[in-house]
């Protein structure tokens, strides 16, 4: 019936409110000799550490002890990878044999990047022609710009003529394996045709056609391509169930790791940075709204990654206050642009399996100043265990070792939320008081208290007819909320809850 939030962890004393109401329920359940007028029941004598109550996210979060037992809550998503193959793509183009030498201008391939060499991985050359001669010719082609092993692609064939002229030739090569060499950005291919005698002659209608490149390895200048890169959304459960007062996270931190196997320089801007509250959408001002140009592998380099960190926090945003806002999800997404200054100058490589990953992370230190941080939680409430109540004390002894100052307060509510009844007299009611801190805010003594809250009479009646329970807690750090205290995962709370009901007498 009930549930742990996030936020809970600020407000410990919910949980010996969740587990009176709980355990209350089942009142009925509890075997006693006789039914007497008075009955007192021990509801809870437990202890609670901090680190069990934060350690279990809904959202994919998950809580980071370092060595001082210092608590971080941490947030992941993976943005986005990009691979090489979907960035360039080297696209067919057929070159019109007209003379028995052609040099053509690499322009003519209509390439998005200038090209100065690739390895093939898949591709093929179609190839045909016309020998308009009454005899037999032999064929030799040479195309300078594919090689293997540094020779240039040669390959030779007869024309036959079988009576009728003239000779259609045509056929397909298989160019897996070989290079592709744009040297002096041009591309040269000859041909020699000669007859039995060894006469040269001509060739009609001769064209060479290049189709379905891809590549291995590409070099070359790679103008300026931008990246298409989704949005994203992380879920921060920790404010859930806020609903009012100031508290202020000290040092949080949004990471981009960034690693990229590209071997060209790329710039990500944030084209989106927004935390969501219940109320309103916050801008995140980062170093991203200009541009942070991340590390790429040189050639001698080829098939490694290099890693870039880019750290958001206090000092170069204002990450600070929008993370104090009690966001519920940060919202982003990201532009990303290879080569940003344009330099025509500047030589790069591309291989089919490069890519760069983005992975962010936002950690929330457990450190913080607050004053009267309100978080509320609703849930159902079965009042039938009243039936045979008369009265009820409820008395909570406690020994906190937190370093803030918990108060309380409980809702009885009907059907359309209205509230029928409190179970404290006052608004909020300190029944926690904080822990002793020395100077560097860490707690070195706990504190011991003790409440005792008595329900009778009409109240009672005015409980008994609602269906719905509201537990609203607030806490302060010291000095009414300017001093930030850290949470360590050995802070916990001992705390006994026990009630005496006065029931009614058999009839």
């Amino acid at each position: 019936m009930t549930r742990w939030t996030k936020g809970a962890f600020l407000l410990m004393l919910f949980f010996c409110f969740q587990a009176c109401v709980k355990d209350l329920q089942n009142i009925d359940d509890i075997e006693v000799s006789s039914w007497q007028p008075e009955l007192a029941i021990a509801l809870v004598n437990t202890s609670v550490s901090i680190q069990d109550l934060l350690d279990d996210f809904d959202s994919g979060g998950h809580l980071v002890v370092d060595n001082d037992k210092f608590m971080t809550l941490v947030y992941e998503s993976n943005v986005f990878s990009v691979s090489g193959d979907k960035v360039v793509e080297i696209p067919d183009f057929t070159i019109p044999i007209v003379d028995t030498n052609v040099i053509v201008p690499y322009s003519m391939i209509n390439a998005s990047f200038d090209i100065d060499f690739f390895s093939i991985k898949s591709g093929k050359l179609d190839y045909a022609y016309q020998s308009p001669y009454s005899e037999d010719m032999n064929v030799m082609i040479e195309i300078k710009n594919i090689t293997q092993n540094g020779a240039s692609l040669i390959f030779s064939e007869m024309a036959n003529f079988t009576g009728t002229s003239p000779v259609n030739v045509s056929g397909s090569i298989d160019l897996s394996g070989y290079n592709m060499d744009f040297a002096n950005d041009e591309i040269k291919i000859r041909y020699v045709a000669t007859d039995a005698t060894g006469n040269r002659k001509y060739l009609d209608n001769m064209s060479m056609s290049f189709n379905s490149f891809e590549y291995d390895l590409a070099q070359g200048y790679f103008d300026q391509h931008a990246f298409t890169l989704p949005n994203d959304t992380i879920l921060i459960d920790l404010f859930e169930n806020a609903v009012a007062g100031n508290i202020q996270i000290e040092d949080p931190k949004i990471r981009l790791i960034i690693k990229n196997s590209f071997g060209v320089p790329i710039q990500m801007t944030a084209q989106n940075l927004e935390a969501v509250t219940n109320a309103d959408k916050i801008n995140v001002t980062t170093i991203l709204d200009s541009g942070v140009a991340f590390d790429y592998p040189s050639v001698a380099e080829i098939g490694q990654f290099k890693t870039t960190t880019i750290e958001i926090n206090s000092n170069n945003s204002n990450l600070a206050d929008v993370i104090s806002s009690n966001p519920k999800q940060l919202n982003y997404q990201w532009n990303a642009i290879s080569n940003p200054d344009a330099n025509p100058n500047l030589k790069g490589f591309v291989m089919d399996d490069s890519r760069f990953d983005v992975d962010v992370e936002v950690e929330i230190p457990v450190w913080f100043s607050a004053r009267n941080f309100a978080i509320e939680e609703v849930n159902e409430f079965d009042a039938s265990f009243l039936e045979d109540v008369i009265s009820a004390e409820f008395k909570l002894i406690t020994e906190n070792g937190l370093p803030v100052e918990a108060g309380v307060q409980v809702y009885f509510l009907d059907d359309n939320g209205m509230i029928l009844d409190s179970l404290l007299s006052g608004v909020n009611n300190t029944l926690i008081p904080s822990a002793i801190v020395d100077n560097n805010g860490k707690v070195i003594t706990t504190s011991k208290g003790e409440e005792v809250v008595e329900i009778a009479g009409a109240r009672i009646d005015n409980i008994r007819n609602a269906t719905q329970i509201a537990i609203n807690g607030t806490i302060s750090t010291a000095e009414m909320g300017t001093v930030a205290v850290k949470f360590y995962a050995d802070y916990g709370i001992n705390f006994k809850l026990g009630v005496k009901a006065k029931l009614k007498e058999d009839q």
